[in-house]
């Protein structure tokens, strides 16, 4: 018997697919409803705590899915309007009863109010939320799923998309290229002002364009070449049966959406933030906001669990 029967069997390595993270291993029609319905509430509910527990959930599902990082740079865009408009605000805003501070300044009058400030961090905390929302759609989502849903709707579009997508990481690695090579050739990229350097990499745009035009040329050869657009078309679609997890998230996602919306007809999701703030832990208990908070939290949690590798 040879040695090799004897040895222990190797592990067998992951997968792609068990590589990606829980919800682009969903149905990409249920992942981006669930998805739409965090923006929405988002974007619907103004308690100040309301708002906290929906950004929670959507910081809690980057970080599950193993996506937080990748999100960082939605965070510093969302942090960065956030902050300007949370610190703004307040000094703008001059309702509210609860004076903090005042000064006159001529015909500047600042007034700064308790009432103002909440509202300019709730407004910040808002649009972060919001921005994390579609991050996660963007980072947890694999990019063909997303394409592929934008395609049903407008096959042009999402040709048009799915080629750009794929081609700007080659644009970026020749740009790399290019100016390795003139490196090569004792060019000075990367020394002096800033304006020194761009001024320096400007004459690299014109090789940059000949390549990518030389590209576009061969990519539209190789679909004339496959018959791309002469007749009735087909595709490859990689169907996926819906499991109980994709029904869950679906209906998360449905369910919420309907709570959100009863909550507005009722007039529920109204919150006063002016000339008093209204009691935030009232709207806790109320009806639409339980079923919503349930509605997107119990799927999303069968849903990181069950897409554990």
């Amino acid at each position: 018997m040879s040695t090799h029967a004897l040895a222990a069997p190797r592990r067998r390595p992951r997968t792609r697919s068990a590589a990606k993270p829980a919800l682009a291993r969903r149905q990409p029609a249920a992942s981006a409803g669930y998805v739409a319905a965090l923006a929405f509430a988002a974007l619907v509910v103004v308690n100040p705590l309301q708002v906290t527990i929906l950004l929670a959930m959507t910081v809690i599902l980057l970080a599950a899915s193993g996506r937080l990082r990748a999100s960082l740079p939605y965070v510093r865009v969302a942090l960065a309007v956030g902050l300007f408009l949370a610190v703004l605000n307040p000094f703008f805003s001059h309702g509210g009863l609860t004076v903090l501070w005042e000064a006159d300044f001529g015909a500047v009058e600042i007034r700064l109010t308790l009432e103002g400030l909440v509202y300019g961090v709730t407004t910040a905390l808002r649009l972060t939320a919001v921005v994390l929302a579609f991050a996660l759609f963007n980072v947890a989502l694999d990019p063909d799923d997303q394409l592929g849903l934008l395609s049903r709707f407008s096959f042009r579009s999402g040709l048009v998309l799915s080629l750009a997508a794929r081609l700007l990481p080659v644009l970026s690695s020749d740009g790399s290229h290019i100016a390795d090579a003139q490196r090569s050739r004792g060019m000075e990229l990367d020394r002096g002002t800033r304006r020194e350097r761009a001024a320096a990499r400007l004459p690299l745009l014109g090789a940059l364009l000949t390549r990518s035009l030389e590209r576009a040329v061969d990519v539209a050869a190789a679909m004339e070449a496959r018959g791309f657009g002469s007749g009735r078309r087909s595709r490859w679609l990689h169907r996926r049966a819906w499991r109980a997890a994709d029904v869950a998230l679906a209906g998360g996602a449905i369910l919420a959406a309907v709570a959100l919306l009863a909550g507005l007809f009722r007039g529920a999701v109204a919150y006063d933030f002016f000339p008093l703030l209204d009691d935030p832990w009232v709207q806790l208990t109320d009806p639409w906001w339980v079923v919503t908070v349930a509605a997107l939290a119990a799927p999303a949690t069968v849903v990181l669990v069950k897409g554990r590798p």
